[in-house]
């Protein structure tokens, strides 16, 4: 039986503990819904394309992870965009998950993007941190470069300065290059790659020779499995 000197002190243990849990269980929920995504925040990060219905079932794991964990709520818009269910609410939920991860730059991508038909100037501002946070991250230079292709007008110096250096990039690690022909099938994505390569004429030199096999092996494949 306890003493009464004890008798407190196990009811503080037993408070402690139950705030302990209290605090814990939004995280091990959050733990939960993260686990019940994967691996589509796998393949979102690697740009590997996946059927519209393993977008829709990330999408309802992750919402119901903790408002503030900032990184799901990213991916649980990036789930709803992908899955095709992109709208205001996924532009909001962006917001929310950026106030709560700002240092996450694929927030700020995302962003960027669902703002560049109806807000130009914050989605050049959103595309801007996106660069600084991470200007050599590997998984969005090639979503970084069509980006600002397309927002060219809208970017201050510096973030040119940067976007310029996101077409370099894929040009100098050779896993990239496979983002540099989508590049290529706008007028803007040119205009970008022209600009990127134009105080290295050697390298610009080596493009082309690179885009005119990749072209003619793409054509060849095409005639053999016809």
């Amino acid at each position: 039986m306890a003493t009464p000197a004890r008798i407190p002190f196990a009811v503080l243990a037993a408070i402690s503990g139950i705030t302990f849990a209290l605090l814990a269980f939004p995280h091990f929920e959050d733990g939960l819904a993260r686990d019940a995504a994967i691996p589509v925040p796998i393949y979102m990060i690697r740009q590997v394309s996946m059927p519209p219905v393993a977008y829709r079932n990330a999408f309802k794991a992750l919402s119901r992870a903790s408002r503030a964990d900032g990184e799901a709520q990213i991916a649980a818009a990036e789930a709803a965009i992908r899955g095709g269910q992109g709208g205001p609410a996924e532009i909001v939920r962006l917001e929310h998950g950026i106030e709560d991860a700002p240092a996450v730059p694929r927030g700020w991508l995302l962003l960027s993007e669902m703002l560049a038909s109806s807000d130009r100037r914050r989605a050049a501002e959103a595309l801007s941190q996106a660069l600084v946070l991470a200007p050599y991250d590997f998984w969005l230079a090639g979503e970084r470069a069509r980006d600002a292709a397309a927002q060219w007008d809208a970017l201050d110096g510096e973030t040119r300065t940067m976007a310029l250096r996101q077409v370099q990039l894929l040009w100098e690690q050779e896993p990239l290059r496979r983002y540099l022909p989508p590049l290529l099938s706008t007028p803007a994505g040119v205009a970008l790659v022209i600009r990127a390569f134009a105080s290295r004429p050697d390298d610009f030199r080596a493009f082309n020779r690179w885009l005119s096999q990749e072209r003619r092996r793409a054509a060849t494949e095409e005639r053999v499995g016809r």
